[in-house]
């Protein structure tokens, strides 16, 4: 066994990422599947000139459900995060480095971009009036109560789909694409920021890792619970050859 630092071991995790063909068919799918997203979330909310604007439920289902859709074609490819703020989740909770998170949220941003483009294309001139389907705040909504709402329903978004992805939990049952979905649609009535969406799902995420997720709840809650002082020993780091993973080993004790 090497030993190595922590610093050192990450630095070596993120140099083998990037030369993994898995990473770059990841961002490749991250690109295809938020221009899809942006192309069909968009384009249900385009509508003639001079008719009454398209239903905000309309489009919330439509985001829905290519949500759930979109997640379960690309979960064995690169996790179907389509989102920023969901990347950024999983860069917080240590689920991924931090090259994957910057391509990642690299591709989605180009490949929204490239999806609205190829939607401009494809639409007649009298579908591309006003804010050509981008929901918009309500008129007397101030940019600081819309960013603040991003907070909230994008803390929403990340808390519960961390909550789903817990590795510890066993009850639950259905489709968890499907229910994430769910939540998009719930959440879709606002408009989408960079900062209210990133701040919020990096609280959402870190918030359900460190306090609610089943690791915490088996390990430090159940000390508080029972009132017994967890025992704490000093770990070093130690890391074997062609493993990815960081192992805490206790040090060997001296008779």
């Amino acid at each position: 066994m090497a030993k190595q630092s922590i610093r050192e071991h990450l630095f070596q995790r993120e140099v083998k990422d990037v030369k993994s063909l898995d990473l770059w068919r990841a961002c490749l799918a991250e690109f295809l599947g938020t221009g899809l997203l942006c192309f069909m979330a968009v384009g249900a909310g385009l509508a003639p000139e001079g008719s009454p604007p398209v239903s905000s439920v309309h489009i919330a289902l439509e985001a829905g459900f290519f949500i759930a859709a979109i997640i379960t074609t690309l979960n064995t490819v690169s996790g179907g995060h389509v989102n920023p703020a969901i990347s950024l989740g999983f860069l917080l909770t240590g689920h991924i480095g931090l090259v994957r998170c910057f391509l990642y949220i690299t591709s989605q941003t180009v490949g929204a971009i490239a999806g609205c483009g190829l939607l401009l294309a494809l639409t007649p001139e009298n579908l591309q009036q006003g804010s050509f389907g981008v929901i918009a705040p309500g008129p007397n909504v101030t940019a600081t109560q819309a960013l603040g709402a991003e907070v909230v329903i994008t803390f929403l978004l990340d808390f519960s789909t961390f909550s789903f992805v817990d590795n510890g939990r066993h009850d639950l049952s259905g489709s968890v694409p499907f229910i994430i979905g769910i939540i998009v649609s719930l959440n879709i009535f606002a408009m989408v920021y960079w900062v209210g969406p990133m701040v919020g799902g990096g609280l959402g995420a870190v918030l359900y890792d460190k306090l609610f997720s089943t690791k915490v709840c088996k390990s430090r809650l159940k000390s508080c619970v029972s009132g017994e002082p967890k025992e704490t020993k000093e770990l070093e780091i130690t890391v074997e050859e062609n493993d990815n993973n960081i192992k805490l080993l206790e040090p060997e004790r001296t008779s």
